[in-house]
């Protein structure tokens, strides 16, 4: 699961529970897709076309995967359902490989990062600190943005940031990348596809 993402899903159940969309047969999975769609477009991306049809589960999928993939390095081992933020560029490669992403499609998705913002200790209290439960990640006092201009719209600033980065020319807080953000400039193969 991704952190953060308890504040936006609350939003949405309180759709789905009071507007009769169950009623009318959706799912809870399309209500969370056509959320997505509009928050989108809301962002001044592109208009998704969804189709309806998805199945809620009763649980969650496993946070380890059934079939750990690992490459040549420590970091490049997939362990996981979602990937960590510590992955190198060989790691990206075995994780969105296995979903059948390119390496230009999963460079592409990165680019959401663009949006958004991410968890930061910046006046997190000390309990926490001693003891980083999910639930002080959800509720951190401090989100940071990825990029500092304009979290909230769509644009490919991302890019030009992590290109800037790369050429060691950004300023103390312009960005927070992550390791995986800066895997796909340090490799070259990658960084072909962010400077497209």
């Amino acid at each position: 699961e991704n952190r953060g993402i308890a504040r936006p899903l609350r939003v949405v159940q309180s759709i789905y529970d009071n507007t009769g969309v169950n009623d009318m047969g959706l799912s809870f999975a399309d209500c969370i897709a056509l959320a997505g769609a509009e928050s989108v477009e809301f962002a001044g991306g592109p208009r998704i076309s969804i189709k309806l049809g998805r199945l809620d589960s009763s649980e969650a999928d496993a946070k380890k995967r059934r079939n750990v993939l690992q490459g040549s390095t420590d970091r490049s081992l997939v362990d996981t359902t979602l990937p960590s933020a510590g992955l190198d560029s060989d790691g990206l490669r075995l994780y969105f490989g296995a979903l059948g992403l390119s390496e230009k499609e999963f460079v592409a998705l990165s680019g959401a990062h663009d949006l958004g913002r991410h968890v930061t200790l910046l006046d997190m209290p000390k309990s926490c600190l001693k003891d980083l439960t999910r639930e002080c990640l959800e509720n951190a006092p401090v989100l940071m943005p990825f990029v500092a201009e304009e979290p909230d719209r769509f644009s490919n600033t991302y890019f030009k940031k992590l290109l800037r980065w790369y050429d060691r020319n950004i300023e103390l807080g312009e960005v927070a990348f992550i390791p995986t953000d800066v895997d796909l400039v340090v490799d070259e193969g990658l960084r072909t596809h962010v400077q497209h």
